[in-house]
């Protein structure tokens, strides 16, 4: 999938696993995070060094162990950050298990793909389409968790 496509996807898992308006912006950050980082290996090894399991808990592991020290005591819970790089960062292999390249999940202990074959990564079809899912849901979310208040108050006028 395109890089794009994982960013909005992180977005939407982010607001997804939300629940304190105020908070949403880590969540975010720390979804949008994962779903990025595993494209760093783009040019050296792509979908194998960052596309496995083993990378996600090692950088999960890293993430929590950096939030573990520098509580800054902004985030009341800091467990929040980490699960939601994790969830933002498995989005990414799941969604690149559905091209026909797969990723090497268990690499670098095995070097054989895991593929679903069903949308090629380029395909503008299926990128516009997890795309406008994930437009959707952040709506969505943004709606239920903000409220109608800020809705009704920018769209007022406009109606």
């Amino acid at each position: 999938m395109k890089r794009v496509t994982h960013l909005f996807i992180g977005a939407s898992i982010g607001l997804l696993y939300c629940n304190a308006p105020e908070l949403c912006i880590f969540y975010v950050g720390a979804s949008v995070t994962g779903a990025y980082l595993p494209d760093f290996d783009l040019h050296y090894r792509h979908r194998k060094l960052l596309h496995n399991i083993f990378a996600v808990f090692l950088f999960t592991f890293i993430s929590w162990m950096v939030l573990k020290e520098i509580n800054l005591g902004i985030i009341p819970d800091e467990n929040i950050i980490w699960k939601s790089f994790a969830l933002g960062y498995l989005s990414h292999l799941l969604l690149d298990i559905l091209t026909p390249r797969g990723v090497f999940i268990l690499y670098p202990f095995s070097n054989k793909p895991l593929s679903a074959g069903i949308f090629k990564s380029n395909s503008f079809l299926a990128n516009a389409l997890f795309i406008l899912a994930s437009i959707t849901i952040i709506l969505w979310r943004t709606y239920e968790l903000i409220g109608e208040k800020l809705f009704s108050t920018i769209l007022g006028p406009l109606l």
